[in-house]
């Protein structure tokens, strides 16, 4: 007797091809998408394909209402926007990436999992991606009254890129959870705090410091009326959005020599949050003394803290920090997700 199989197994036995066709052309329509209008010499560039492989895909998705093709290029009908966000759940669930969101909960002991597919490091638009299905999570978050706590980098921005411009519940006030880096101002969490602010219709505050001080210079600026009063909206933050930085990158950008490098790889370091550099097992190997939230107000005061990490390159690092430390939602990509199950010793579903 025949066992009872998901349907999707039913799928795969009568159309083998189907997921890796599914994906090509959810790739295609999601790059449409973030680059429209796009020509199409570019877009066989970017998927390095020929011109006539495109031109017959792009032929089935006009037929389908799902793209247009005009003289400025090519962009997705407004069928084919609501396509790419709607297929999410069931390309997931054929591509076996639910099984690898139960499996990361497990692992991780996270509440909530979100892998994107694709991989960060071979697709640029897998970023954006992230970033809005970490705006979803962070609008459910959203309280009246609540103070939202939100970090720098990459990943976080792309959260604020991404959230719909719409009001969120009255009196919200976003404020970074840390001071400033030296990077690139679209990074710095006072202007990522800034854009959430605008897109929420919320209210804000900024912290106008560094990240790394002195020491002595820290305790100085405790005392200025200012800074104190935003470093106590940032310590009583109901919601936190933050990245994860592999700790050689992070040790660089924190203005570390490399003799500090070699040190924080001796000591086993593979992730850093906040100025803190965690090795493997979750325990912290080094620190930069800076102002904003800490650590120990994630698990008693923060109600609800949301990760965006991606790329294979961060495995460790996630592993490191979310996996040793409670976290209540995290949101990778599916190349980090493969590689942490691989480093977990967990099989890794094919397609």
């Amino acid at each position: 007797m025949m066992r009872q199989m998901p349907g999707e197994e039913y799928l795969r036995l009568i159309v083998p091809e189907l997921p890796e066709l599914l994906l090509d052309r959810y790739r295609l329509l999601r790059r449409i998408s973030f680059a429209s209008p796009v020509g199409r010499r570019s877009l066989a560039a970017y998927f390095r394909i020929g011109e006539k492989v495109l031109r017959r895909e792009l032929d089935i998705l006009r037929e389908q209402g799902l793209i247009c093709v005009e003289q400025r290029g090519i962009r997705l009908t407004p069928a084919g926007e609501v396509l790419v966000s709607a297929i999410t759940p069931s390309l997931k669930l054929l591509l076996g990436i639910n099984i690898m969101e139960r499996e990361l909960l497990k692992l991780l002991q996270v509440k909530r999992v979100s892998v994107v597919p694709g991989d960060l490091e071979k697709d640029e638009v897998v970023l954006p991606e992230m970033g809005r299905a970490a705006a979803k999570i962070l609008r459910e978050c959203l309280k009246p009254g609540i103070v939202l706590a939100v970090s720098g980098g990459m990943s976080c921005a792309a959260v604020a890129d991404m959230l719909p411009d719409l009001p969120a519940p009255p009196g919200i006030t976003v404020v970074p959870a840390r001071g400033g880096l030296g990077e690139e101002v679209d990074y710095q969490a006072n202007n990522i705090a800034a854009r959430v602010a605008r897109k929420l219709k919320a209210a804000y505050r900024l912290l106008h410091l560094p990240d790394s001080l002195s020491q002595e210079a820290l305790e100085m600026l405790l005392h200025e009326e200012k800074i104190s009063g935003v470093l106590k909206l940032i310590n009583s933050a109901g919601v936190l959005l933050h990245g994860i930085g592999t700790a050689g990158d992070m040790a660089r950008r924190r203005g570390a020599g490399e003799e500090e490098i070699k040190m924080l790889e001796t000591r086993g370091a593979v992730g850093e949050v906040f100025g803190f550099f965690f090795d493997l097992r979750g325990e912290i190997v080094d620190c930069i003394p800076s102002l904003g939230l800490y650590l120990e107000d994630m698990g008693s005061r923060v109600e609800n803290v949301i990760v965006v990490a991606g790329g294979r390159k961060k495995a460790k690092a996630i592993i490191a920090v979310v996996g040793n430390h409670p976290r209540d939602h995290l949101v990778l990509d599916e190349g980090a997700a493969r590689s942490i199950m691989e480093i977990g010793g967990i099989d890794v579903p094919l397609y």
